[in-house]
């Protein structure tokens, strides 16, 4: 870990940017809003929404490069890339079948993508679990469990109570409620253990910003049940915001190594 990290930098998170990061958000919804021209409001949201996902696989491509000495950081950084390249890829595909083919995008090829972040990103954070050796002892693999069931859990309550039986749409957002939940478990987890190091700090960021996604794709699910979200929906914010604190992260993680 000596090899990897400089001893110069100062780890501490600056709150400033988070603080600018959640105001920004907000800001941008409050701008939607004020639009009357439906097309123009489509298109600010397809801009930001994809440009803060290719920008994140990008710095997560540096990060990358910068560990081309060390084959298995680069490895988990180029995974992690691409995660967000793929909801990138995803997010183009959504948006060319509702906007341009008038078809709704759920369920769809889209979501293939979508579902590609969870795989990706839980193979970068357990390249980093092995790499620091934290022990998979019984309390351990509690603690990953406990998170990940009360994900679980918390979906199916309110899934269940507005579809009133487990049905395909039930099942269907299921499948990637799991893949979050395991990634922000695996993420919490690996956080807790290595938080007193300087790479702890970047990790804190990193499972912030997962955790922000978590919420995001819980709140879509159960929108898609009820037939409730919109392209301009609130629960975007959390997707902006999970991407911004991932980019900080990732800026925080490269200034360390």
């Amino acid at each position: 870990m000596v090899d990897i990290v400089s001893p110069t930098f100062k780890a501490r998170i600056d709150f400033r940017i988070l603080i600018g990061i959640f105001v920004g958000v907000i800001l941008f919804q409050l701008y939607l809003n004020s639009l009357d021209d439906e097309e123009q409001t489509e298109f600010s949201i397809i801009a930001v929404s994809l440009s803060s996902q290719i920008i994140t696989g990008f710095a997560a491509l540096i990060v990358s490069k910068k560990y081309r000495g060390t084959k298995v950081f680069g490895r988990a950084f180029l995974s992690l890339a691409a995660a967000f390249f793929s909801v990138a890829i995803g997010e183009i595909i959504y948006n060319v079948s509702l906007f341009v083919f008038n078809v709704d995008p759920f369920p769809s090829v889209a979501d293939i993508f979508f579902f590609l972040l969870y795989p990706f990103s839980l193979f970068h954070l357990l390249i980093n679990i092995k790499f620091f050796k934290i022990k998979n002892n019984f309390k351990n693999i509690s603690l990953i469990a406990g998170f990940t069931l009360v994900i679980i859990l918390v979906y199916s309550f309110f899934a269940f109570e507005a579809i009133g039986e487990f049905n395909i749409d039930f099942f269907y957002g299921l499948i990637f409620i799991s893949g979050a939940s395991l990634i922000t478990s695996f993420g919490i987890y690996g956080a807790i253990t290595v938080r007193k190091i300087p790479l702890g700090r970047s990790w804190i960021l990193l499972v912030a910003g997962i955790l922000l996604g978590t919420i995001g794709d819980i709140w879509y699910q159960y929108l898609e049940i009820l037939e409730g979200y919109s392209t301009d929906h609130v629960v975007n914010l959390f997707w902006y915001a999970s991407y911004l604190v991932i980019i900080y992260s990732l800026y925080k993680h490269y200034k360390i190594i």
